[in-house]
């Protein structure tokens, strides 16, 4: 399982790195694609060798699911309640991401822009009864996720789930500092996600719901924006990287990554 877990990790560096790479591209104005799911899609596949590079993502991400719910069942043995839970999100959203990328890769149907996505949810759960309370919830959990990523990376919680001990001093320091700025950058986006949310719900107004592309253009339409979207993709790139050095030194219980 340790082997699975740490290829998927390597997946999810790569992709960290290709949404970076685009929300800078966004911010320097020379972009092609969309920064969200979809557009990362679309971008590997025009390269040489990108399709190639999908299949490698799409099981990575169904590495990362398979981790996740093995983690999810034992969690009850070793961590809390909320542990198992967290895995349990984390594992449906890495399943998600595996047919996203599986349906491209065989159909060529790229997942339609993440903004849309959320408005159209946000439309469809605000006509149930009770639905305007599910949209509120849901973006307070966001909220309260993106907080805990940022103090996650501020605190530097995340080492507790590295052997530091077998790293170089160089590596040592590299994952100090790019976790502190990929959680903060990563943690931003989902407080800015879930903010959107809770006004959707609030006004009940699914238009006020936001995808990742929506709020990556809304930084670059800010005040010194260019410049803060830039930090915040160089943060998400810095993610990336930082999955690459987990992917190698994570620690495992059982032989299952923490």
């Amino acid at each position: 399982m340790a082997s699975v877990a740490r290829f998927g990790f390597a997946a999810r560096g790569v992709a960290f790195l290709i949404l970076g790479i685009l929300g800078f591209l966004l911010a320097i104005g020379t972009a092609e694609h969309e920064p969200d799911p979809g557009g990362a899609l679309a971008a590997v596949a025009e390269k040489p060798l990108g399709y190639l590079l999908l299949w490698i993502l799409a099981f990575g991400f169904l590495a990362l699911a398979v981790w996740r719910g093995v983690q999810a069942a034992s969690a009850g043995r070793t961590y809390s309640g909320g542990h198992r839970l967290y895995a349990v999100v984390s594992g449906i959203t890495y399943a998600l991401a595996f047919l996203v990328t599986l349906r491209f890769v065989v159909h060529g149907r790229l997942p339609a822009p993440s903004d849309a996505v959320a408005r159209d949810l946000s439309a469809r759960v605000l006509s149930w009864d009770g639905g305007q309370v599910v949209v509120l919830l849901a973006g307070i959990a966001l909220l309260a996720f993106g907080v805990w990523q940022t103090l996650r990376g501020l605190r530097l919680d995340f080492l507790d789930d590295l052997r530091m001990g077998w790293m170089t001093r160089g590596a040592r320091q590299a994952v100090v500092w790019l976790g502190r700025f990929g959680y903060a950058a990563r943690g931003l986006i989902v407080i800015c996600l879930g903010f959107a949310a809770t006004l959707a719900a609030l006004n009940y107004d699914p238009a006020e719901a936001k995808g990742i592309d929506a709020v990556l253009r809304d930084f670059a339409e800010k005040p010194f924006g260019p410049w803060l979207l830039i930090l915040v993709s160089l943060g998400l790139m810095a993610f990336g990287l930082l999955s690459f050095l987990e992917a190698r030194h994570r620690r495992t219980y059982g032989g299952v990554p923490v």
